[in-house]
């Protein structure tokens, strides 16, 4: 989570960040963002450990510790990134937050998707905010939205996962939060970094992932790879989505974002596979005239054309 403040100014050794442990017994740590460092602070220790921010970072967080709970919410942690020539930003953590279990009920039935190693998770996430403004200056380009911040910080996550667990488990569970949380609030399309992660998913294993041993060099190979959604095309899969998996809805949509549905459910099925089995989410994809047969048919009409 990239807080709107900011916005306006296994795993036993880590690269080059903190462990999670470290960090619940201290009142602040350092870790190194490119040629930058960033502080960590706890949000229960947080006046005590921005005071170890230079004066000239510490000034741009105008704001009281309430101001700073409220901001966070009922998230684990968030990131403020600071305009300074040596400290690329803040992380605030408060892991007690954060949910055990991703959970959706609609109205074929509750489904829910058990979260391992959320903490350390959220926490490569936000200081993939960081990395993700270090890896772009680097090629003279700026981020341009929060929707673009989260899907890199995601990217980032991803590449992270890999280094660390030589598995890609994490981020398919990483990907399937993100599905299950857009399709139980709409609202949660700011963070829906799905359409990213799956390019990134197939165009990378393990090992070709161990082969960048920074972000930014990541970030390099796959930035000219990825094709992201408009503003358009995101709206309308919001729309679809919040009109297939709202309240009430239970019946089939056949003609309802017809032109969307192909790629939505090419989204969807992985994680609706994962909290359904194959057979019962084939079977509700077919339903809703987005299983596998409907979007082959899609593709060979738009091939003729």
């Amino acid at each position: 989570m990239i807080s709107s403040l900011a916005a306006t100014a296994t795993l036993a050794t880590y690269m080059t960040g903190v462990s999670i442990t470290a960090i619940n017994m201290t009142s602040g740590l350092w870790t190194d963002i490119g040629p930058k460092q960033a502080l960590v602070c706890e949000l229960h220790q947080l006046e005590r450990c921005i005071s170890q921010l230079p004066p000239s970072a510490r000034n741009q967080l105008s704001t009281g510790l309430n101001k700073f709970k409220q901001l966070l919410g009922q998230r684990g942690a968030m990131v403020l990134p600071l305009r300074h020539g040596q400290i690329a930003g803040l992380v605030v953590t408060d892991f007690q937050q954060l949910p055990s279990q991703q959970t959706i009920n609609w109205g074929v039935g509750h489904f829910s998707l058990p979260l391992k190693l959320q903490s350390q998770l959220t926490y490569w996430h936000e200081l993939g905010h960081l990395y993700a403004i270090d890896a772009l200056s680097g090629q003279g380009q700026t981020i341009t939205s929060p929707y673009q911040h989260e899907w890199l910080a995601d990217l980032y996550l991803v590449w992270r996962i890999a280094r660390e667990t030589q598995s890609l488990e994490l981020a398919w569970q990483q990907y399937h939060r993100r599905n299950l949380a857009v399709m139980a609030d709409s609202e949660f399309m700011s963070h829906w970094s799905v359409p990213i992660l799956a390019q990134a998913l197939k165009l990378y294993s393990v090992e070709q992932l161990n082969q960048f041993a920074r972000f930014d060099q990541f970030w390099a190979d796959i930035s000219p790879k990825l094709r992201p959604h408009d503003t358009d095309t995101l709206n309308e899969f919001s729309s679809l989505i919040q009109r297939t998996f709202g309240a009430g809805t239970v019946q089939p949509l056949p003609g309802y974002m017809y032109w969307r549905k192909p790629a939505l459910g090419r989204y969807l099925e992985p994680t609706l596979v994962e909290v359904m089995g194959q057979s019962a989410a084939l079977q509700w994809l077919s339903s809703q005239q987005m299983s596998t047969e409907e979007r082959d048919r899609a593709e060979n009409i738009e091939s003729r054309y």
